[in-house]
């Protein structure tokens, strides 16, 4: 029987496939949040999946506390069972996509991060959380986003998209599991399977087609009122970018 912990590790396994150094995007996000705000005492996981980021969190910064939020009904259940009884971490249901998903969130972070996530809003609906967050964030604080940030020049741009797609084709070729294949098997579970609808219901307005150039992104996180912000790490067109408020 596949249980939480064979989905939590699998989860890991094939985000490996679709992010080239993932360890070192991680290492490099917590990098600059140690630099930039010291050891944090708070920070708040984005769209946190069964808990990837706050694992890693908790590992470098024993002290922290973590609020971890996200919508999708079974990484909330992966990401409350890998933290059941720590009481550094609290679990929270939230939909990004409504404005008023920072009910009941005390301010004050010291950072705020997220990975492969925000690129399923809207336009609208980024912009709305990039001065969510700046709200949320402390004065020095950091907002670390690790997604699809496009290379600003086209023909560099396709040649990153056709370098990864050649890495994906071969990887799966091997047998490696995609994260379309993860979802698909995980809610097939005869103990996850009558969640599918909820989740279908939940990401109606969900599109995953937010790709956009560095340049746009930034963009975005100075008129939400952040005082600097720029990309620090890149692997072809998924990037970290780094804005301090």
């Amino acid at each position: 029987m596949t249980t939480d912990d064979d989905l939590r590790r699998t989860w890991e396994d094939q985000q490996a496939v679709h992010k080239i150094d993932r360890e070192q995007r991680f290492a490099v996000m917590l990098d600059y949040v140690e630099h930039l705000t010291g050891a944090p005492k708070r920070v708040l996981d984005l769209a946190c999946g069964p808990g990837s980021i706050t694992r890693r969190v908790l590992d470098r910064f024993p002290a922290a506390r973590v609020v971890a939020v996200d919508l999708d009904p079974l990484l909330l259940r992966l990401a409350t069972g890998a933290f059941a009884g720590d009481e550094r971490v609290n679990v929270l249901s939230r939909n990004l996509d409504h404005p008023d998903w920072t009910t009941g969130l005390d301010g004050d972070f010291d950072a705020v991060l997220t990975a492969t996530a925000l690129h399923w809003l809207s336009p609208p609906a980024f912009a709305r959380v990039c001065r969510a967050v700046a709200g949320l964030i402390r004065p020095g604080g950091v907002f670390l986003n690790a997604d699809h940030v496009l290379i600003d020049d086209e023909r560099l741009r396709a040649a990153a998209d056709a370098l990864h797609q050649q890495h994906l084709d071969t990887a799966f070729a091997a047998g490696a599991q995609s994260c379309d294949d993860w979802y698909h098997r995980a809610y097939a579970l005869p103990q996850y399977r009558s969640l599918w609808a909820e989740r279908q219901h939940l990401f109606t307005h969900w599109s995953g087609d937010l790709m956009r150039p560095a340049s746009w992104h930034l963009d975005e996180l100075h008129a939400a009122g952040f005082e600097t912000a720029d990309v620090v790490w890149r692997y072809g067109n998924n990037a970290v970018t780094v804005a301090i408020r």
